[in-house]
């Protein structure tokens, strides 16, 4: 049986359920006023989104190996290929959803035009996928340069 939650845990996942509610209430009411609003749109994603985050975030493990297996340290570089979502994979992903419409939405709210919410919403995963790139590169070079060290 798993340990009880703790209060700030419950905190956060009460907050985030009534936030993304609250959300897709304002939403509804603005797509009822202009069903043609694209941030009224993206915002019912967003409050779904928030819902479904403070629900997984709950259940992430409470060590920070994760499942403990030795090979979950690093989270964004799960290399549980085929094992399908973990939860702090899946909390991840939701993160950068949340990140995305976000960020469309409040850039749109502040009367942007769409192009400019577009890519206000990619910048972050944009970012995050180049840093994966870098860090490869880095192992890469990294492995290289013990292997080149090793044979002197």
């Amino acid at each position: 049986m798993s340990a009880p939650r703790s209060r700030s845990a419950l905190v956060l996942l009460l907050t985030a359920v009534v936030a993304g509610c609250a959300i897709v209430v304002f939403a509804v009411l603005a797509l009822l006023r202009d069903p043609s609003d694209d941030a009224a749109w993206v915002a019912v994603v967003l409050g779904g989104l928030f819902v479904a985050w403070g629900i997984t975030f709950d259940r992430l493990p409470d060590d920070d190996d994760g499942d403990g297996a030795g090979d979950h340290h690093h989270h964004d570089h799960d290399h549980s290929h085929g094992q399908g979502w973990t939860p702090r994979r899946l909390n991840a992903a939701l993160s950068t959803g949340l990140a995305m419409t976000g960020a469309y939405v409040v850039i749109r709210a502040l009367g942007r035009p769409v192009d400019t919410a577009l890519v206000g919403a990619l910048a972050w995963p944009a970012w995050r996928l180049v840093n994966r790139i870098l860090d490869g590169v880095i192992r890469r070079r990294g492995a290289r340069g013990e292997a080149d060290g090793a044979t002197d």
